[in-house]
């Protein structure tokens, strides 16, 4: 096909090591974010009476994480248009992984690092530089990563077990980050706590390169469209804005659910911190179990009717959620630990289904314009995204500073429970006029194309 070409050999399988290697940077990219979300609101803005020191105002957390996820955000189609027209010995994905995963390494433990001890201005500038990097290095490594899946392998099946194997390395990766992050903040401090989980976060990083096999080399020039060509191209799809619509209000609440997990623990449950890593593992373990049975439902089932599940079980978790502790039936401590899976597992689910999905999208992008553009397709996913991810900084900031999170007035740590619930119904609602099949063949017949 016109500005296509495939690699001898493309159809060879994928041994059980390459897909494991493939996903070491899921691994890496888990540990940060789960430290990342769940620590850095809480390090520097603690509840009041915590005793620990505040760094910067609660505002200006909210805006720093918000406009760093908008700038990250803006900058993904950018860095995947590089990558689908990057020319080079080593293909188009690895010279991107390889250089900015030392620089995500770097900045993320210059996080841990506020160089004034109390509230200040200066502590707000370092953040935000610290924030920049590290968003810069973040795009560089997933955008990339994520373009090679469609290539490891064209048939569905092959998609799904790579997609499925991934998020159960996603999750030990949660699970290290969120089960030890809570002992070592307590332990031995944010600085070394970032340290220490940043490591095997930077081996995971560079073991990826090993499993990467890119089947597709970039188009001649004369046959590649401009950056907003393409960018104008991929947003008129109706099928993709329905995806990406329904992704951002989805997928946000994975990260609202991090961010405000700390609060829910010492406000609402009356726990020390350090137990915050207790919830998050028992979510993160349960996230792990039920990857089998996700990768079972989509090969049963169409990726469309698996999600509509798993947002619609994601709703009843949520909603679910705000009225822990409500009642003295059981303490609030087993009410989380039986209620928060109800939302938390479908988020494995979730995150499968997703990158299968972009996988077809890829492909249907290639059946209209006859052009491989996995990197733009993954970076226009990743605006959308991040975008969530950056109004959960704006929405924690607004319902703690309208319904309070003080031991006198916990609302708002209820109240983001429902703000969850929320904006999956308006992601179910956003996925409706998604038609696409799950293999070429099936959506050349649905698309008519």
């Amino acid at each position: 096909m016109k500005g296509i070409s495939v690699a001898a050999g493309s159809a060879k399988p994928l041994t059980l090591g390459e897909i494991i290697l493939y996903n070491m940077a899921g691994f890496a990219f888990n540990i940060y974010d789960t430290v990342l979300y769940a620590w850095i609101p809480f390090f520097y803005t603690p509840p009041d009476e915590s005793g620990l020191t505040r760094y910067i105002p609660l505002a200006w957390l909210g805006i720093l994480l918000a406009g760093g996820r908008l700038l990250d955000a803006i900058n993904d189609p950018l860095i995947g248009y590089w990558s689908d027209n990057t020319k080079s010995r080593w293909g188009r994905r690895k010279p991107y992984i390889f250089i900015s995963t030392p620089f995500l390494f770097l900045s993320f433990i210059f996080l841990w690092l506020p160089p004034v001890q109390g509230e200040s201005m200066v502590n707000v500038w370092v953040l935000g530089a610290a924030l920049f990097v590290y968003y810069w290095a973040y795009t560089g490594v997933l955008i990339p990563w994520f373009a090679v899946l469609p290539e490891m392998s064209d048939k569905n099946d092959e998609r799904v077990k790579i997609a499925s194997i991934g998020v159960a390395i996603g999750v030990l990766g949660a699970l290290i980050g969120g089960g030890l992050s809570g002992p070592l903040f307590s332990s031995v401090g944010p600085f070394m706590m970032g340290l220490i989980l940043a490591v095997p976060a930077f081996i995971a990083g560079e073991l990826t390169l090993l499993g990467i096999h890119e089947r597709h080399a970039a188009p001649h020039e004369d046959e590649w469209p401009g950056f907003f060509n393409v960018c104008r191209q991929v947003f008129a799809d109706r099928q993709f804005l329905s995806f990406a619509a329904m992704i951002m209000f989805v997928q946000l609440t994975y990260q609202l659910m991090l961010m405000n997990v700390p609060y829910f623990t010492t406000l609402i449950l009356k726990r020390p911190k350090a137990d915050a890593s207790i919830i998050m593992a028992e979510v993160i373990i349960l996230m792990a179990v039920s990857a089998p049975v996700w990768y079972w439902l989509l090969k049963r089932y169409s990726k469309k009717r698996v999600f509509r599940f798993i947002i619609l079980t994601m709703i009843a978790g949520f909603t679910l959620s705000y009225f822990i502790g409500v009642t003295d039936i059981l303490p609030p401590l087993v009410e989380a630990m039986i209620v928060f899976p109800i939302a938390a597992i479908p988020i494995g689910g979730m995150f499968t289904a997703s990158l299968g999905v972009i996988a077809d999208l890829s492909d249907y992008d290639e059946l209209k314009h006859g052009k491989r553009r996995e990197a733009v397709h993954y970076g226009i996913y990743g605006i959308v995204r991040k975008t969530g991810w950056a109004l959960c900084a704006l929405i924690l900031a607004g319902v703690f500073g309208a319904f309070g999170y003080s031991a006198e007035n916990p609302e708002g740590v209820r109240v983001i429970w429902l703000v969850c619930a929320l904006s999956c119904l308006v992601g179910l609602v956003a996925f409706i006029p998604y038609r696409l099949g799950d293999s070429k063949e099936e959506t050349r017949k649905i698309m008519n194309l």
